[in-house]
């Protein structure tokens, strides 16, 4: 019974295994505990047909007459022996080609793939093995056992260091999902969005109410542990980003001060200070364009506790002045309810986890005994939830698969079709930050560069004083050697030539010319759905405006809109506006000039 379910079992096993799509290059292992290095020909039900490139063969068989009936004859030949007893065979390009195994000589198969760059620019792709704590590990017969340090070597695995001898290693399924094993991600990176920190901060009190026993603060520290809301955008502030905090603030504080009676200093009294406040900040994140770092004016508020304690003792030369039994010196803890409120400031240079703030406010607290202070705070926090090192994102290639070296090329071009020259085309992998190529226009705004297939694309092009066209182009097969992709850049303003209206009217002029702007202007507004623009109507300039002047422009201006809503743009991405002769491109006085006035401009929005 046991054996039946056992069997049972395994051809369940071996079933779900053979199931899985096969890959261009895989590793098997033999029931006869042969490895071989294969590249997938055919499958069905029965057979699986594959081209073996490299093999290496137990001791025991190397030395046998027999094979196995699965391996032809004579074609397995002028082994290498291996210091473990081994065999090896590596073909130039394979060692046997059509070999037919069955799901019975098959005890497992390796379909994942292992990409690996090394920082000496070595770039590797082999079938995937394991993942150890120091070293991925994957298949690789034509080279020697490398083991990472501290583990032993596997007979045809190739060990990859997780440390600064590799930059990136990741795996790829046989779905194309990628999995970053190194640099890995710790627990701290999982927080970054979040962004925790922990700092530590001088905190001096100036007393400003009535306190019984002392008034001048002396120091204090505060540790705080916060973690950030995220991101809001408000209207008002489209540039910048608005963002809240919470934490909890736990603070020391102690003072001491002679206490006089008529007009002598007969006792000390110390009394320290301990808030435990939770925190509520609002920050307004502002990054100067050439400076590498984030300046933040807040605005704090913080409630809770404070646990206070209070001491007094006479000083010596007056102990015989006090009466039999009378007490020398008094305690006493309480509890009580604190508030804060302060206005600062926080530095986060880009170059270090840390930031650093200043800020100064008031603290209440109310109990047994009150006491409101002037409150200054100066200090630095480590954010402990950095950002993780950015893997290098790396073309798949199956090694049974010819290496492809794909062309893409194409132009850029304004609407109007005319050409851009000195624009920029920067090539990033989908998921990744870092720039893979960079390439510019010539002077007929055409571009070419040479990438490998193999990922996802995301390619932009940009120009000053335009705005940027983005184009995703997954690359995922080595099927096309050159593709074709030109790219359309709008002036950030610009005016629609030969789009013009009748004298007092905002009914417009018909003719190829007007026709010929607005359909460029539509064509790129649906090739580029993610922005928006504003239609400013402008008439000519012939000394102050008036109302009527302002109302005629942005009725032409709102003619714009209308057709091109007509035409299918969505009317959240446009916005018109009348500015009437304010704005004059030439010398209204004149007819020529005054004709130059009398137009409408496409504005793009950017954020």
């Amino acid at each position: 019974m046991q054996l039946k379910i056992l069997a049972t079992v395994l051809a369940f096993y071996t079933t779900a295994l053979l199931a899985i799509p096969p890959k261009t290059d895989v590793v098997i292992e033999t029931v006869d505990g042969i490895l071989l290095h294969a590249e997938y020909v055919s499958e069905n039900e029965k057979n699986h047909v594959v081209d073996i490139r490299a093999a290496i063969f137990p001791p025991a068989l190397c030395e046998a007459k027999d094979w196995p009936k699965y391996l032809p004859k004579g074609r397995f030949t002028k082994s290498e022996k291996l210091n473990n007893g081994s065999c090896r065979f590596v073909g130039s390009p394979f060692v046997a080609r059509s070999v037919a195994l069955t799901g019975e000589d098959i005890k497992r198969r390796f379909d994942t793939t292992l990409l690996t760059l090394s920082a000496k620019g070595e770039k590797k792709q082999l079938p995937f093995f394991d993942d150890t704590s120091a070293a991925a590990r994957g298949f690789d017969f034509s080279a020697n056992e490398e083991p990472a340090k501290g583990e032993t070597p596997l007979l045809g695995v190739r060990a990859f260091s997780k440390d600064s001898a590799t930059d990136t290693l990741q795996t790829v399924d046989s779905a194309g999902k990628r999995e970053t094993l190194y640099p890995s991600r710790n627990l701290f990176h999982k927080w970054s969005s979040l962004d925790p920190r922990i700092g530590l901060y001088y905190t001096p009190l100036l007393p400003t109410g009535a306190i019984n026993i002392l008034n001048f603060g002396v120091i204090g520290f505060t540790v705080e542990n916060s973690i950030a809301i995220p991101d809001m955008k408000f209207l008002p502030l489209k540039k910048y980003h608005l963002r809240l905090r919470g934490g909890i603030n736990v603070g020391y504080n102690s003072f001491s001060q002679d206490l006089y009676q008529n007009g002598q200093a007969v006792s000390t009294g110390k009394i320290t200070l301990l808030p435990v406040l939770a925190q509520l900040t609002l920050f307004w994140d502002l990054r100067p364009g050439s400076w590498k770092m984030t300046i933040s004016p807040f605005v704090r508020l913080g409630d809770g506790i404070i646990l206070s304690t209070v001491q007094t003792q006479v000083k010596p030369e007056f102990m015989p002045l006090l009466a039999p039994g009378a007490e020398s010196s008094r305690s006493g803890s309480y509890i009580g309810n604190g508030f804060s409120s302060s206005i600062g400031f926080e530095i986060r240079p880009d170059k270090w986890p840390v930031a650093f703030s200043f800020d100064g406010g008031y603290l209440m607290h109310a109990q047994d005994i009150v006491g409101s202070y002037f409150m200054f705070n100066a200090g630095a926090a480590w954010h402990y939830g950095v950002n993780p090192p950015e893997p290098k994102m790396l073309p798949i290639q199956y090694l049974g698969a010819k290496s492809v070296v794909l062309n893409l090329k194409g132009t850029v071009k304004n609407p109007d079709g005319t050409a851009i020259n000195a624009a920029t085309l920067k090539l990033t992998a989908k998921g990744s930050a870092v720039t893979v190529k960079e390439a510019p226009t010539n002077d007929k705004g055409q571009y070419a560069m040479e990438l490998e297939p193999g990922l996802d694309y995301i390619v932009e092009a940009h120009k000053d004083g335009y705005a940027k066209a983005i184009v995703e182009l997954p690359l995922v097969s080595n099927d096309k050697r050159t593709r074709d992709q030109d790219f359309i850049l709008a002036p950030l303003t610009y005016s629609l030539e030969g789009v013009n209206f009748k004298p007092d009217s905002d009914q417009l002029v018909t003719g190829k010319a007007p026709e010929k702007a607005l359909t460029e202007l539509v064509a790129f507004l649906k090739k580029n759905p993610e922005i928006k623009i504003e239609i400013g109507g402008h008439t000519a300039a012939r000394g102050d405006d008036d109302p009527a002047t302002i109302r005629l422009s942005e009725k032409r201006a709102e003619t714009v809109r209308k057709y091109l809503i007509a035409k299918g743009i969505e009317e959240g991405r446009l916005t018109a506006t009348g500015y009437g002769g304010s704005k004059p491109i030439a010398d209204g006085k004149t007819d020529a000039g005054a004709k130059k006035n009398r137009r409408v401009e496409v504005r793009i929005l950017v954020d």
